[in-house]
């Protein structure tokens, strides 16, 4: 019997690639949730991405409530920071948070991020993140750097592959506006 892990999911692509590499050694739920993604368009062409995808591997998926003020809440003061700093960290811990209280909710053991596909995420902080929420709700945060072994490029090809949708920027409104956004 294979362990479980709920996957917290931030986009297709990313949720791609990491499915196929987790798909033998997991019992995998994925969990959408990115109450950062600006504007609401973008955040039902994400959704529906990560449900399309979730299908495509026969893979459990739920989502959490699009809540954007809570990432308002979360940002707040931080958004004068850089790309990559505190407000990133903020963000991680909210989506991250929220995906503990989910697995702790559902009463698996354990759970990860797909994130740590981009370049653009710190994996390090990611996992800073995921282990304090991790920590709150007495579960385990599992640590995968999918960026390793060329995961990015790999993650590119197999999202050509299944036809998904590639989006430019990590999904938050000022990152919209950031070079430094874009995946």
């Amino acid at each position: 019997m294979k362990p479980k892990l709920l996957l917290h999911i931030c986009c297709a692509p990313d949720e791609a690639y990491a499915v196929e590499v987790l798909k033998d050694l997991y019992e995998l739920h994925c969990f959408f949730c990115n109450p950062n993604i600006f504007p609401d368009k973008e955040y039902d062409l994400r959704l529906n991405e990560a449900q399309k995808t979730a299908d495509i591997y026969g893979v459990p998926f739920t989502y959490d409530d699009y809540q954007p003020d809570l990432w308002t809440q979360a940002v707040n003061g931080l958004t004068d920071t850089p790309e990559g700093g505190e407000r990133c960290r903020a963000c991680f811990h909210l989506r991250l948070l929220r995906t503990a209280a989910k697995c702790a909710a559902m009463e698996w053991p354990a759970f990860a991020t797909v994130m740590s596909v981009s370049p653009h995420k710190n994996v390090k902080m990611l996992d800073e993140a995921g282990n304090l929420a991790a920590n709150k709700y007495g579960i385990s945060y599992v640590s995968f750097n999918f960026k390793k072994n060329d995961g990015f490029r790999k993650s590119i090809e197999l999202s050509h592959k299944l036809g998904l949708y590639r989006q430019n920027y990590c999904g938050c409104k000022l990152s919209l506006t950031s070079s430094h956004g874009a995946k």
